[in-house]
């Protein structure tokens, strides 16, 4: 059997890891697995390396949770008393809270943007969208509640307005798809007994397990072994998915952070041309005032050469 990864070990990863900067990821992640080999940890080394670098907007909301978890405990208080008006469907209760959770998803905006600033970076108009959008995914989802507070998100949430929130490749994932964070879900669980896609009942599960254990011989295990091998191409089919997901989400970072440039440039150069035309009108005026005080000194100089 392959080896298990140390529970412990990988949470301790995860804990230096998502703490970085965002520049720093590659290398702390490198190092790590260096490390991990070197105390003959493969498995741990192994899960490490798989590990995806969040985009920067995700960076912050881990700064968040890091930095201000009292901020996060008052998000978390929120949520679950929207969420329990919303199951009443009280819509009183949820319309008195309005004014509370808008007050609190600015501070939270705010707050994100301090602590970016205290790092040394910037958050965008479009990194500060990101983080409001997860506040909000937040707040009507109690497992994107806790990925938010685990200060290892890999991407930024959004809720659209109904269902659950989909924390697919949101959360940090082992290579064979189970969670490492403290968040159970994610779209990658297994469907309930009871509640299977072919609509067989908890009763058919159960004399379908006793069936494979009434058949189990050689042939099981040459089929155990197609299945691992399969599993095994799979999870490589899975990695190369996500490295490149990975790098498709840091290449649409980077270019809403030009783009975020290009328009405050952009932004300036408007400015810069009103006060150039500010400028032109006040010459124009200015030459219009010297004309008419020429004029007048001309007349009055003509005049006095007529007298003399």
């Amino acid at each position: 059997m392959p080896d298990v990864p140390d529970a412990g070990a990988l949470a301790a990863a995860l804990r230096s890891l998502y703490a970085v900067p965002p520049e720093e990821f590659m290398a702390e992640r490198k190092r790590l697995v260096a490390a991990e080999k070197a105390d003959g940890d493969p498995a741990v080394a192994k899960e490490i390396g798989t590990l995806r670098k969040p985009s920067l907007a995700a960076w912050a909301v881990n700064l968040l949770a890091r930095e201000a978890p009292d901020l996060v405990d008052g998000l978390a208080d929120l949520g679950g008393r929207m969420r329990a008006a919303q199951g009443r469907l009280d819509t009183d209760t949820l319309t008195s809270l309005r004014p509370e959770r808008d007050q609190l998803l600015k501070e939270v905006v705010r707050t994100t943007v301090q602590l970016v600033a205290d790092a040394g970076r910037t958050c965008s108009a479009a990194a500060q969208q990101d983080v409001r959008a997860t506040a909000i995914a937040a707040l009507a989802d109690e497992q994107a509640m806790a990925a938010v507070a685990s200060g290892q998100l890999a991407r930024t949430l959004s809720y659209s307005g109904f269902g659950e929130v989909d924390l697919a490749e949101a959360v940090v994932r082992t290579t064979s798809g189970a969670i490492l964070s403290v968040v159970p879900g994610g779209g990658g669980g297994r469907p309930a007994r009871g509640d299977r896609p072919d609509g067989g009942d908890e009763a058919d599960g159960d004399e379908a397990d006793e069936a494979d254990e009434d058949t189990g011989d050689a042939g099981d295990e040459a089929d155990e072994e197609q299945l691992r091998a399969a599993l095994e191409q799979a999870e490589k089919q899975l990695a190369a998915a996500e490295s490149d997901v990975t790098r498709a989400r840091e290449r649409a970072e980077e270019t809403r952070e030009r783009l975020a440039v290009v328009e405050r440039q952009l932004a300036k150069a408007r400015e810069a041309d009103e006060r150039a035309l500010e400028a032109v009108t006040d010459a124009v005026r200015a030459r219009k005032a010297a004309e008419a005080t020429r004029h007048t000194a001309q007349e009055a100089l003509d005049r006095a050469r007529s007298d003399g």
